[in-house]
């Protein structure tokens, strides 16, 4: 072997893509074998700082991107700059790759980490979340239970809207994954615990930043929506007497240490529905219950957001009224007392009386006190329904 004519070939395999140039950037030499704009090269070049072994650079006119490697050279007291280039377009394209998954998948972990710690939150608490992974302008989300829709909407802020019925809605329930409506992208539709839920997103004119129809996207949103109604539901069956409906005692216990011993004002009310013993020994439970239950119905119709209704347990109810006038508090027991005798006249065969107390403080009080007042006015107006012949009954 000629171990000379193989440093003859690797010479001229060296020599393509170079060039030199002197300490100002003026180009010097270039092998007849260059394939690149070496204008464009040598104006980078001469904008980078002069201590750099290797850089790489941007061949817009051949769309590749190439390695500069530097070398020094030493001839007596001048000095020359020799420059090799080499091909890295698809090294490059890989890292480019690579880089933009790395991107996605931090995107995608931060999107699933901000809905975790949301886990044990209400279901539509993931819509910012998922606005900021899609770079969405909006985000809806429906859910509809038996025969009412509750419509969560994310722009600046979470706003929950309840409709009471799903007319003009449908159209969201029935469009299919990946479709689009009034400007509306759907990534999820489907059923979740008995709940038809649909979740769309608004591209606007900003293009979506991440791909919401990734099948982790549409499973992390499916498991945050099922965990969240599965939660409520056992929040709602550990707080709600099964058969009423009505808040059971536990409920009662947790808002008094909470709720009830700081508002300006407060009326509790206290229920006592009578004759329920002989109803249920004479006529059987069946009857009892259906007493029970609508008691606690004439309470139900006065509830609102500042009026809370209990059952204690057997036939003994609690209402709590806060921050309300003493005139307030009077007319809740007007209108209680009026759905009562609404609910008899509707169902005579059944009849059902209920003794009242109401306790009111405002200012400076004790809650105990009050209930205790209640109490006490409770009995006394069981006392008068009974030397009236006020009780409860089955029309025979």
């Amino acid at each position: 072997m000629d171990i000379s004519e193989v440093l003859k070939k690797y010479r001229e395999a060296e020599e393509k893509n170079i060039f030199i140039t002197d300490t100002e950037g003026r180009l010097l030499y270039q092998s007849p074998k260059t394939e690149y704009d070496l204008g464009m090269l040598l104006d980078k070049i001469n904008k980078i700082s002069e201590n750099f072994d290797e850089q790489e650079v941007l061949d817009k006119n051949n769309e590749i991107y190439v390695n500069v490697r530097k070398t020094v050279i030493q001839c007596g007291d001048e000095t020359f700059y020799g420059y090799h280039i080499t091909d890295i377009s698809e090294y490059a394209m890989l890292i480019h790759e690579v880089s933009c998954y790395t991107n996605s998948v931090t995107n995608m972990s931060r999107f699933q980490s901000s809905i975790m710690k949301k886990l044990s939150m209400s279901y539509d608490t993931f819509l910012p979340g998922l606005a900021d992974y899609c770079g969405s302008e909006e985000v809806v989300m429906f859910i509809k239970d038996k025969d009412k829709v509750i419509r969560s909407t994310y722009t600046d802020e979470l706003v929950r809207v309840e409709v009471g019925n799903t007319d003009g809605y449908e159209r969201f329930f029935s469009l299919a994954r990946g479709k689009e409506a009034e400007g509306f992208f759907c990534i999820l539709n489907t059923t979740i615990q008995g709940h038809e839920c649909a979740v769309l997103i608004k591209q606007g004119n900003n293009r979506i930043a991440e791909d919401p129809m990734e099948a982790s996207v549409h499973n992390v949103i499916r498991l945050f929506i099922e965990n969240s109604i599965l939660r409520e539901q056992i929040v709602h069956e550990s707080e709600h007497d099964k058969l009423t409906g009505l808040y059971n005692k536990g409920k009662y216990m947790a808002l008094k240490k909470e709720n009830f011993g700081s508002p300006s004002s407060i009326a509790v009310f206290n229920f006592d529905v009578n004759n329920l013993k002989h109803i249920n020994d004479n006529y059987g439970h069946e009857y009892g219950d259906a007493l029970i239950i609508k008691a606690a119905k004439s309470i139900a119709e006065v509830v609102s957001d500042n009026v809370f209704g209990f059952r204690m347990g057997g036939d003994e109810y609690v209402m709590v009224a806060v921050n309300v006038t003493l005139d307030e508090a009077n007319e809740i027991r007007r209108k209680w007392k009026l759905a009562l005798d609404k609910l008899n006249e509707e169902d005579m065969k059944l009849f059902c009386s209920i003794a009242c107390g109401l306790g009111y403080g405002s200012g400076s009080y004790d809650y105990d006190e009050l209930y205790a007042q209640a109490d006490n006015l409770m009995y006394e107006n069981k006392r008068e329904l009974k030397a009236q012949k006020i009780t409860s009954h089955i029309a025979e």
